[in-house]
């Protein structure tokens, strides 16, 4: 089935979102680059939308619907991520956080205990 030019985008936008949340739930660097690049032309894509024929807004409210699905999917694997790089980070006594120059801080943390059970 042929579909227009802005449900093509919104398609092309769920699907590089469901690209970033497989990236994220490996985790793999590389794919996770790769679907980031396009995510950025599926914004594009969807920035350039000026208008929608209304024979096309049912269908096009369907795919936003699924494409926000994906984007709280990213969300949440996203946290999950973050945080545990954190407690890596901070199990290696190691700031998380960055420097002036971009490079990671070097300053340690202090006054953290992890309670673990073997």
């Amino acid at each position: 089935m042929r579909h227009s030019r802005v449900i093509d985008a919104i398609l092309h936008l769920r699907a590089s979102l469901d690209a970033i949340a497989a990236a994220l739930a490996q985790p793999d660097v590389a794919q996770l680059t790769a679907a980031e690049a396009a995510l950025a032309q599926a914004l594009a894509e969807v920035g350039s939308i000026r208008n929608v024929d209304r024979a096309e807004r049912h269908a096009l409210a369907a795919e936003v619907i699924r494409a926000r699905a994906a984007l709280k999917r990213c969300l949440v694997l996203g946290s999950a991520a973050r945080d545990a790089a954190r407690v890596t980070l901070t199990a290696q006594g190691r700031s998380e956080s960055y420097g002036r120059t971009g490079t990671a801080s070097s300053a340690p943390l202090r006054g953290l205990d992890f309670n673990t059970r073997i």
